[in-house]
């Protein structure tokens, strides 16, 4: 990817303030919980609590007045390798799947192709507890829902194609198999991944990718201008070492193919990848400011798709 920084000009010259954008944040929220919930028994991949996860997921997109196209892609996964990056030859092998949803414009499927994920597998139950993985990544499942509801009300410009991932939590397996195998993968021309987006005391998310991306940063703060959250820039630098999240959620695979990313999530918390992470201990407040700023930011990166395309050939 090259520096997009010439492009600012032709992206700032749109409104300085994104509109607001519609969309029910308490379905969204009753999304989340029915995620998290126990009878989902934390949505391990390849469980019987993942396939419920699958059921209720695909029960819910069927009611979304959007998608032009709905469909499911099935791939074997295997737990993530050991510290010495080798899986051992008995490990067990699962069956895995990726849900998607197509918004299809008149582009006569020549256009660029925005891509927006989040993935819906979690741990599972360790130990008699079961970790329901609310904020990991509940969240963001439902986020996706509350984005694709508000392009009912405006329309996309560009084909946008959502992705509920499975497979994340063995290795970013989901996103692998969606870009090397998925028909519009070479289309993809940006990705907006949503992984951990409701768990913050201080208030405060982070947008991830503008280091690769430099044009992202204005946009965002566009998108961030009469949302009551504070978003900060940053874990993407290679000198941050551990906590640079470039490749350690799905859009890694991505940014590995070439395809520039936009990173939503919060610092690691007390609940993360613990059994407390339910929905008991969501931050509602913040979770539904949380939306605001992402719905707002699907919408600008929309209407930036050419010139985010753009930048990756210059």
């Amino acid at each position: 990817m090259k520096n997009t920084t010439l492009l600012l000009p032709l992206m700032l010259a749109a409104c300085s303030q994104a509109p607001s954008q519609s969309f029910d944040a308490d379905n969204t929220i009753r999304i989340m919980k029915t995620l998290s919930a126990d009878d989902m028994k934390g949505r391990r991949t390849g469980s019987e609590g993942n396939a419920k996860a699958q059921a209720f997921l695909k029960s819910e997109i069927a009611k979304l007045d959007v998608f032009d196209m709905t469909y499911e892609t099935k791939f074997k996964t295997q737990p993530r390798p050991n510290r010495d990056g080798v899986i051992p030859p008995d490990s067990p092998v699962y069956d895995a799947v990726n849900l998607h949803g197509l918004i299809d414009t008149d582009d006569n499927d020549e256009g660029p192709l925005f891509v927006i994920t989040a993935h819906y597998d979690h741990l599972g139950e360790r130990d008699g507890e079961i970790y329901n993985g609310a904020d990991d990544n509940a969240s963001g499942s439902a986020a996706l829902f509350a984005i694709a509801q508000s392009f009912v009300s405006v329309t996309s410009n560009h084909d946008v194609l959502f992705i509920w991932l499975d497979a994340e939590e063995m290795g970013l397996q989901g996103a692998r198999h969606y870009v090397q195998a998925a028909d519009f993968g070479s289309r993809a021309v940006f990705n907006l991944n949503l992984d951990m987006v409701s768990q913050n005391k201080t208030g405060e998310i982070y947008a991830s990718g503008s280091y690769h991306t430099p044009a992202l940063k204005p946009l965002v703060s566009k998108a961030a201008k009469g949302v009551d959250i504070k978003v900060s820039f940053g874990h993407d630098r290679p000198e941050d070492g551990p906590n640079d999240w470039t490749l350690q959620s799905d859009h890694g695979i991505f940014h590995s193919a070439g395809i520039p990313f936009l990173y939503f999530g919060v610092e690691d918390h007390p609940h993360y990848h613990r059994p407390t992470d339910e929905f008991s201990t969501i931050p509602i407040p913040f979770y539904e400011n949380s939306l605001k700023l992402i719905v707002n930011t699907a919408h600008v990166l929309d209407e930036n798709l050419e010139s985010l395309a753009q930048s990756t050939r210059l």
